[in-house]
C-alpha cells in the first residue's frame, strides 16, 4: 500500500513540474531587474569566493532579490527558465518557515539542468534539483535555511528511487532506502535496465546468491583512468562471499607494479578487509613487502589502514600492531582498541611514538571527529606522564626543541600546566632563535604562565636578540601578549 501511495504521489509531482509553467506577468518590474542581474552573471555563488574570500557582486544581486521579491514572486521564480535564478529563488524561500519547501522540491525531481557554482574556493557544476535538496539538508549550504525532517527525507528517498530522474541525490537515496523485499525488485531493475552502479552496491546488501554473477561480471564502461571496478569492490564489501575472493586476489596482484596508484584501490582493500579472516589478512600483508616504491607503498598502506579501521576484527590485530610499530600509523579508534588488548605493549609504543611526534601519522576517518587528532596526542602524553613522570618531563623538554608548528602547542600547553623549571630553557631558546610566529607565540604564552619576574626579563631580553619577535603580525601579537600581562 505504501509503495502504491508513493507511486501515485510520484506521478502527481512529476506531471506538475515544468519550467514552461513560469508566468512572467506575475513578477514586478523591480524584481525583474534583480533577476536580470543574476541571469547576466549566471553563476551560483556564496558570500565569499576564491582563495581571497572576496564577496562577489552576484551575492549582492542575491541580497537584492531577497529584499525585493515577495513570497509569491519567489515561488513563481522557482520555475524561471534560468537555472541560477531558480536556485537563488529557492534559497531565498528557504528562510521563510511558512512556505511548503518540500512540495517545491518534489516538483523539481526532474530539474537536472546543470549550473555553474562557486562556493568558497570550490567551483564546479550542480544540477538544480540537487541544489534544492542540499539547501534543505541539515549542515549543508546554509544553516539558517529551513530543513526537512526525518519523515520528509524518507519520503524524498522513496521518490528519488522510484522516479525516473537523473539527480545525483538518487545515489544516496538508493543507499539509504530500506533493504526490504518490497524494494529489492526496484533496486535490481535500476541496475539491470539503467546500469545504476549505486543500485548494484545496494543489491549486494541483500546477500542473495543469485546476484553473485551480476556482481562478478560488473565493470564500469566510462572509467578509463581506473579499472572500472570501483562499485564492484563496494558491492563485495557488502557481501563478502567466498565466490568473490579469487577475483580480489587476482586484482590485488595487478596493483603491485610500482608504476602508479589508483583511488579505486581504496575500495579493493575495503572489499578484502570485509572478509575478516586469515585469508584476508594474508592478502593485506602482501603490499608491505611487494610494493617497493616508497611513495606508492605509502598509498597502499594508507588504504589498508583505512579499511582496517572500518572492518575491525581480531584477525587483523597483527596488522594493526605492525602498522603502528613499523609505519607510525595510528588512529583514536585503533589506539583505544590496541590498548585494551595489551596495555603494556601499547604503552611502550606510545613512548616510542611520542619521542618523534612529527613522524606520527594520526589518521581520522570522520569529519565530526577531526579534533580527535589533537586529543589523541594529548591522551598519549598524559598516559606517559601518569605512568612514568620523569620520562614524560624529559619528553616535553625534547619535543619543545624539535616539534613542528602542529605539535608544539601541545607541549607548550603541558609546560604551562606542569610549570617544571626544566622547561624554561628550551622555551627561551625558541624565543631567541625561532622565525615562525605560531611557534614563538606558543612558547611565549607558556613562559608567561610561570608568572615569574626572572623569566619575564628573559622574555624581554629575547626580543632584543631575535628581530623576528619585532616584525610583522607576529611581532604585534608578541607585544600585545607582553602588554596584556604587564611585562615591560
Amino acid at each position: 500500500m505504501k509503495i502504491l501511495q508513493t507511486i501515485i504521489i510520484l506521478f502527481i509531482t512529476i506531471s506538475s513540474f515544468a519550467q514552461s509553467n513560469y508566468d512572467d506577468r506575475k513578477i514586478s518590474n523591480k524584481t525583474k531587474k534583480a533577476v536580470k542581474k543574476i541571469e547576466k552573471v549566471n553563476e551560483l555563488m556564496s558570500s565569499a569566493v576564491y582563495s581571497s574570500g572576496m564577496r562577489p557582486k552576484q551575492w549582492d544581486n542575491f541580497e537584492t532579490l531577497k529584499e525585493t521579491a515577495t513570497e509569491s514572486e519567489l515561488i513563481e521564480l522557482t520555475n524561471h527558465p534560468n537555472g541560477v535564478v531558480r536556485s537563488y529563488s529557492f534559497w531565498a524561500l528557504s528562510y521563510n518557515k511558512n512556505v511548503d519547501l518540500f512540495k517545491i522540491v518534489k516538483n523539481h525531481l526532474n530539474d537536472d539542468e546543470l549550473i555553474s557554482t562557486q562556493f568558497g574556493c570550490i567551483g564546479g557544476q550542480e544540477k538544480v534539483g540537487d541544489f534544492y535538496i542540499q539547501v534543505l539538508t541539515p549542515q549543508y549550504v546554509d544553516l539558517d535555511s529551513k530543513k526537512l525532517n526525518g519523515q520528509q527525507f524518507r519520503e524524498l528517498d522513496s521518490l528519488l528511487v522510484y522516479s525516473n530522474n537523473n539527480l545525483n541525490a538518487k545515489y544516496g537515496a538508493i543507499q539509504r532506502i530500506e533493504s526490504s523485499e518490497s524494494n529489492y525488485g526496484k533496486i535490481k531493475e535500476l541496475y539491470l535496465e539503467k546500469n545504476d552502479q549505486s543500485a548494484l552496491v545496494k543489491l549486494a546488501k541483500y546477500n542473495k546468491v543469485e546476484d553473485i554473477e551480476l556482481i562478478l561480471n560488473n565493470r564500469e564502461k566510462d572509467n578509463s583512468e581506473e579499472g572500472g571496478y570501483f562499485h564492484t569492490y563496494k558491492a563485495i564489501s557488502n557481501f563478502p562471499n567466498s565466490e568473490f575472493f579469487p577475483f580480489l586476489k587476482s586484482q590485488l596482484q595487478k596493483t603491485l607494479d610500482n608504476t602508479h596508484y589508483s583511488n579505486e584501490w581504496t575500495q579493493l582493500y575495503r572489499a578484502i578487509a570485509s572478509y575478516k579472516n586469515e585469508g584476508a589478512k594474508n592478502q593485506l600483508l602482501i603490499p608491505f613487502t611487494q610494493v617497493e616504491h616508497k611513495n606508492i607503498r605509502k598509498y597502499h598502506l594508507n588504504m589498508i589502514f583505512s579499511a582496517l579501521n572500518e572492518f575491525q576484527s581480531h584477525s587483523y590485530d597483527e596488522l594493526l600492531w605492525k602498522l603502528w610499530e613499523e609505519e607510525n600509523k595510528i588512529s583514536p579508534k585503533v589506539f583505544e582498541y590496541l590498548s585494551s588488548l595489551n596495555s603494556s605493549k601499547a604503552f611502550e609504543l606510545t613512548k616510542k611514538s611520542m619521542q618523534n611526534p612529527n613522524e606520527l601519522d594520526i589518521a581520522n576517518f570522520s569529519f565530526d571527529n577531526f579534533e580527535e587528532t589533537k586529543s589523541l596526542n594529548e591522551q598519549m602524553l598524559d598516559l606517559i606522564i601518569n605512568k612514568d613522570r620523569d620520562f614524560g618531563l624529559k619528553l616535553i623538554r625534547e619535543n619543545i626543541k624539535k616539534s613542528n608548528v602542529h605539535n608544539l602547542p601541545l607541549y607548550a600547553t603541558k609546560a604551562s600546566e606542569i610549570k617544571d623549571k626544566s622547561f624554561v630553557k628550551p622555551l627561551i631558546e625558541i624565543l631567541e632563535t625561532e622565525w615562525n610566529a605560531h611557534i614563538y607565540l606558543s612558547a611565549t604564552k607558556a613562559l608567561i604562565s610561570y608568572d615569574n619576574q626572572g623569566i619575564n626579563k628573559q622574555i624581554l631580553n629575547a626580543r632584543t636578540k631575535n628581530e623576528n619577535l619585532r616584525k610583522e603580525w607576529g611581532g604585534k601579537a608578541f607585544d600585545k601578549l607582553l602588554a596584556e600581562n604587564g611585562i615591560e
